[in-house]
């Protein structure tokens, strides 16, 4: 009776998607979060006919994702082909997802980005208990973007949203640091039209155990030791898709 169970058991995994992710292996996971209005900027910059959802509650940096990396690489990625996204797992957070992990591109579907962040990332993350749903990875997402409030951070340090105004890479990189303790990566996308190196994403980094790490590792260290590829000076903090 129960091998039966077992049987069972082991059908019911392999059908939901939940069955073992084999040899599976990384180190760290990256909070990665972006500021929408550089996003929207770079969407319209290669493709002018496109439309981003820059809603009035959207005004706040936004999750892209939560990535689980092996350190000196990239990935691993899609650890369980077979678990698929449904939404009706994330339907009482929607709301949420949507002002803080929501789809900027205006022309893809509501559930585009969590679809494609769940089976890329998500199925590895759930290699932990405390993301191993749906639910719990979505959630995690919207528990960590409300309480590493970059608006907040950089606010502090006087970093405000300007189309003007500049900052440089270790004012950016400080006022993270100062506020949370760990070394941070900070990412900028060059606009060809104004010519300005825009602030991006940022990122922090977590051990399995969820604890905050240095993102120290992962790819995109320069000779400087400043994580990110934004320039040394000369960054802008966009506040208006120009």
């Amino acid at each position: 009776m129960k091998f039966l169970l077992y049987l069972a058991l082991v059908r019911s995994l392999l059908v939901h998607g939940r069955a073992s992710w084999g040899n599976v292996d990384w180190d760290v996971i990256i909070f990665t979060q972006q500021w929408p209005i550089t996003s929207c900027i770079n969407h319209l910059a290669h493709n002018p006919k496109a439309s981003c959802n820059l809603f009035p509650n959207m005004t706040s940096w936004t999750v892209h994702g939560i990535w689980p990396t092996k350190l000196g690489t990239i990935g691993p990625n899609y650890c369980n082909k077979s678990w698929d996204f449904q939404e009706s797992e994330i339907l009482n957070i929607e709301p949420y997802l949507i002002k803080y992990w929501g789809n900027i591109f205006g022309e893809d579907s509501r559930t585009s980005l969590w679809s494609h962040e769940w089976k890329k990332h998500g199925t590895c993350a759930a290699q932990l208990p405390s993301l191993n749903s749906e639910k719990k990875y979505f959630e995690k997402g919207l528990e960590w973007v409300t309480q590493y409030d970059y608006v907040a951070v950089l606010g502090q340090h006087k970093i405000y949203p300007d189309d003007v105004q500049t900052y440089t890479r270790e004012a950016i990189f400080a006022a993270v640091k100062d506020m949370f303790g760990v070394d941070p990566s900070i990412d900028c996308i060059y606009n060809k039209k104004t010519k300005q190196h825009e602030l991006s994403q940022i990122k922090l980094c977590f051990d399995r155990s969820l604890h905050l790490v240095d993102c120290d590792g992962i790819i995109g260290a320069n000779e400087e030791k400043v994580l990110g590829n934004c320039p040394f000076k000369g960054i802008t903090y966009p506040a208006s898709v120009r």
